[in-house]
């Protein structure tokens, strides 16, 4: 159970709570940007095709390789906070806790 302590004394952090909520956040804005760009390389293909498929292109390819950029990047961060708390777990053995 979270106590006020764990946050105070660091013992427990608070990253990993609200860093999915980023996540979210980042897919969300991913998304809303990549439909906007969609949206304007359709209407720029009503004038001069090849430069709207070509942007309509980049904008896909953007938008997924984005999503799995911000995916990696999660990983990461949450990877870092998971090995310090399993130190903390050996360290705690080790001390005899």
């Amino acid at each position: 159970m979270l106590q006020l302590q764990d946050f105070i004394n660091f013992d427990r952090y608070l990253t990993p709570s609200i860093i999915r909520i980023f996540y979210l956040l980042q897919l969300a804005l991913i998304a809303l940007f990549g439909i906007s760009n969609i949206f304007a390389a359709l209407i720029a293909m009503t004038h001069f095709f090849f430069y709207g498929l070509v942007w309509l292109a980049g904008t896909v390819i953007g938008a997924v390789i984005a999503a799995i950029a911000a995916r990696i990047v999660t990983e990461i961060i949450m990877v870092l906070f998971q090995n310090n708390e399993h130190l903390a777990v050996i360290r705690a053995r080790a001390e005899g806790h």
